[in-house]
């Protein structure tokens, strides 16, 4: 679906048409906010005189769409969402953007009132800024597909899927996208219900009660997070046979490239893991991540790097599906990159995809 196409079709953006810049050309500074259902990523960008990208600044703020739940957003989640925005928004002015985006995903998607909410707060946004600073604001809500192919068009541009073919990742906190494809050739795009967040509610971590005397004892403690784990990649390992198994008969990608969120946690912490020549790491085995995972459910034995920025809990399910779809694949080995969906956005805006 073409951008401007996206946009003109949302009523969220009904009253700023008169706003929107319909052709961005080099030189221009885009900012793009990724409006996740846990964190709010910006990324500001142009493009160099050869075209290819170059970012100016990104930033992530915790907001926790769904902290109360999938279907809603409470006044205090639309108060941190509103808050997180007008903070992105003067980040951008000052680093001289030129026109402000942002793009609801998984847990705007399930909210029926996102795009009279997304109306109002552009046009708050719009007002808030002093006249000489004003530049046009759009907020709207992607699909599912939509999203996926963003994350794979800013790969693409990036020069990351050339060697392939290749399955991208993106773990977020309401959805999992997975793109099979090679180079600008897509062979299937899913967005799954798969994220963090359903994830930890489905399948909790029932860890003892903080006055008992085995809360502090790790074999007590690594006994709930196995569990977790385990009915995590159970579950998961079936669900992505399910949807990728008939493709992959025909396509074997080479490799699993991981986008942001919990990826760069698995990279920095196989870097410290492996210490020695982490400077040459370019591709994580299928045991490391299983060696992430155990460390995540206290199973790895001897000393081991600390497993931030993310919650404990958080990774015990993030690494159950890394390994899962690892193995559903084959045992693919992982490649990592900090780029996501905004920056795919970003560029997309650039070159009206």
């Amino acid at each position: 679906m073409a951008l401007l196409s996206l946009i003109r079709d949302n009523p969220s953006n009904d009253s700023s048409s008169s706003l929107m810049i319909t052709t961005h050309r080099r030189g221009d500074r885009l900012a793009v906010v990724d409006m996740g259902t846990n964190v709010f990523g910006l990324a500001v960008g142009t493009l160099n005189s050869n075209d290819s990208p170059h970012w100016i600044h990104r930033a992530e703020l915790e907001v926790g769409l769904a902290s109360e739940g999938f279907g809603i957003l409470t006044e205090a989640g639309q108060k941190r969402a509103e808050t997180a925005l007008q903070h992105h928004l003067q980040i951008a002015l000052d680093h001289g953007a030129t026109a402000f985006y942002g793009f609801g995903t998984a847990a705007l998607r399930q909210w029926s009132q996102a795009p009279e909410w997304l109306h109002r707060t552009a046009l708050t946004l719009h007002n808030n800024i002093p006249l000489q600073q004003q530049i046009p604001i759009n907020l709207t809500v992607i699909s599912g597909t939509q999203e996926a192919e963003w994350i794979r068009y800013g790969l693409q541009q990036s020069g990351l899927l050339e060697n392939g073919p290749v399955i991208i990742n993106d773990i977020g906190g309401g959805s999992v996208e997975l793109v099979l494809c090679h180079g600008d050739r897509t062979y299937l795009a899913l967005s799954l219900p798969l994220g963090m967040r359903k994830l930890l509610h489905q399948f909790p971590i029932r860890k003892p009660q903080s006055h008992s005397e085995d809360s502090q004892n790790p074999p007590a403690k690594s006994a709930f997070y196995q569990k977790a784990f385990q009915g995590c990649y159970d579950f998961l390992i079936r669900e992505f046979k399910g949807h990728l198994g008939e493709t992959l008969a025909q396509i074997q990608p080479l490799r699993i490239l991981g986008t942001a969120g919990p990826y760069c946690t698995l990279e920095q912490w196989v870097r410290s893991y492996l210490s020695a020549n982490h400077a040459s790491l370019t591709l994580i085995s299928r045991d490391i991540c299983a060696a992430f995972g155990d460390a995540a459910t206290l199973r790895l034995q001897g000393k081991y790097p600390p497993l931030h920025p993310l919650s404990t809990d958080a990774v015990v399910h993030a690494s159950a599906l890394m390994l899962a779809l690892s193995d559903a694949c084959g045992g693919l080995p992982i490649q990592t990159t900090d780029l996501s969906m905004r920056e795919g956005a970003l560029l997309a805006l650039f070159h009206n995809n």
